[in-house]
């Protein structure tokens, strides 16, 4: 499978890997803007920097690198570029992993609770209390990931709205979860000794185990704000460390946090924002930007930019009918109009899994070979150049072609409770957004496919003159 990530840089990337000092840099972008290209090329100015300053001292030792991705199916990806800039030395030792598998070596392999286990004796333990079960454990999760053990009292006199009114979480609710549901909880697992994920982040807070010279954290956005302590808490006394993300992406509420929480210090001289858009058409970044339309990003977000793109290409395609039938049209669109030799094709889905049985049947029949990327430590070797995964898996990734069909209100469920007083709904936006980023992992072209019996909610935010559509 081929890895379409280019690392040449462009003078927009020049001006920034070329400056390289210790402390904190954050690199802002859309998607396509090339923030994770950016993020590599710092990476390899960055070691020659330490190496340089460490071949001066009267004791060199090798340099420590890490590299931390969103996901395995993101870790694969970069794995296949990120050890292209750094050339095989005993000088430098590298490392690249997700956070949960990087803090798991850490701590030696801890018994981990799952997180459906984890979940099943929240929801016992507050089946008591007046709040949805499964918003209970996205609390639960947002408040695990945010405080550290010590400081949970700060959740409960601190501001927290929720997410709709049926979730209103007022100052009483929020201390009966800590005291009726976290407290019991925290105690069951240390009566089981077990550990759950947010565990390995609070625990490298406290404990310094290791040091890293050079750190780069790619899709910032979605890691949580205890994960973002832990990795400071390994980093050596002088050091670089480049955080990327893109909050307009986020696509778990539990990870919001602001720099100044965390005891970090972003100011212009030390971020920086990249404008223009090297990866999608201007044709496809419009029409991501309209799905996003009404959603304003905050001070680390971005959204697509049409006007910086640098390439035109026809517009997005929308096909309506019958699953088999979008299917149809896909396979006979590859056939005639992709070069599988060099050109690559991804199908993504919001679900995944038993949901792709019917299209790799499709495809087997076809003799088109394909490949399932999601949560895949490594990056595929062989000649397949169409992949299959689900929207989460494909962040951070790209592809000359994009396919989503068979979307639905089944596979992309609206929750109407979490519709607050001023008419905006959480569970919507997500769904906008990651859609949008989905959408936003195509170089060439993108289709998109629905029955009109069960169209997504998201679909009411397609601009009409921002794709083709097509009954199938």
């Amino acid at each position: 499978m081929k890895a379409l990530l280019d690392v040449k840089p462009s003078p927009e990337q020049l001006a920034l890997f070329s400056r390289v000092r210790p402390g904190v840099e954050v690199i802002r972008g859309a998607a396509g803007s090339g923030k994770t290209s950016t993020a590599l090329l710092k990476l390899r100015s960055s070691v020659g920097f330490y190496i340089s300053r460490m071949k001066r001292q009267a004791k060199p030792r090798p340099i420590s690198v890490l590299v931390l991705t969103f996901n395995r199916t993101l870790r694969g990806y970069i794995a296949e570029l990120a050890e292209s800039q750094l050339q095989e030395s005993n000088q430098v030792l590298f490392e690249i992993s997700t956070f949960s598998a990087w803090a798991a070596a850490l701590l030696k392999n801890p018994e981990i609770i799952d997180t459906p286990n984890a979940h099943q004796q929240i929801k016992l333990l507050g089946a008591h209390l007046k709040i949805d079960p499964d918003y209970l454990c996205d609390e639960v999760d947002y408040i695990l990931g945010k405080y550290q053990p010590a400081k949970l009292g700060e959740y409960v006199t601190g501001r927290r709205d929720g997410r709709g009114r049926a979730h209103r979480v007022d100052r009483t609710l929020r201390d009966a979860i800590v005291r009726e549901v976290i407290g019991p909880y925290i105690s069951y697992k240390q009566k089981k000794k077990v550990m759950d994920w947010s565990d390995l982040a609070t625990t490298l807070v406290d404990q310094k185990i290791s040091s890293y010279d050079v750190v780069v954290v790619d899709e910032t956005q979605d890691f949580s704000a205890n994960e973002i302590r832990a990795v400071i808490n390994q980093l050596s006394a002088e050091h670089t460390v480049t955080f990327v993300l893109d909050t307009t992406q986020r696509i778990y509420t539990r990870s919001a946090f602001t720099w100044s929480e965390l005891g970090l210090v972003v100011r212009p001289e030390n971020s920086a924002t990249l404008d223009i858009n090297y990866r999608n058409t201007r044709q496809i970044a419009r029409f991501a930007a309209g799905i996003l339309d009404g959603l304003p990003p905050d001070s680390d977000g971005a959204l697509p930019n049409y006007q910086s793109a640098l390439r035109d290409g026809e517009k997005p395609t929308v096909i309506v009918g019958r699953y088999k039938n979008q299917l149809k049209y896909v396979v006979q669109f590859i056939k005639k109009s992709v070069d599988l030799e060099k050109e690559s094709v991804a199908f993504l889905h919001p679900r995944g899994g038993g949901w792709f049985d019917h299209t790799q049947d499709i495809l087997k029949r076809n003799n088109l070979l394909y490949v399932m990327i999601a949560r895949n430590r490594d990056w595929p070797q062989g000649d397949e150049n169409i992949a299959l995964s689900t929207f989460h898996s494909a962040k951070g990734l790209e592809f000359d072609y994009v396919v989503m069909i068979g979307m639905s209100n089944e596979v992309m469920p609206i929750d109407d409770q979490e519709t607050a007083e001023d008419g905006t709904n959480e569970s919507l936006k997500q769904a906008r957004r990651i859609t949008a980023m989905a959408v936003g992992r195509a170089k060439k072209q993108v289709i998109l496919g629905f029955s009109p019996t069960t169209a997504p909610s998201v679909t009411d935010y397609f601009v009409a003159d921002t794709y083709t559509k097509i009954d199938v």
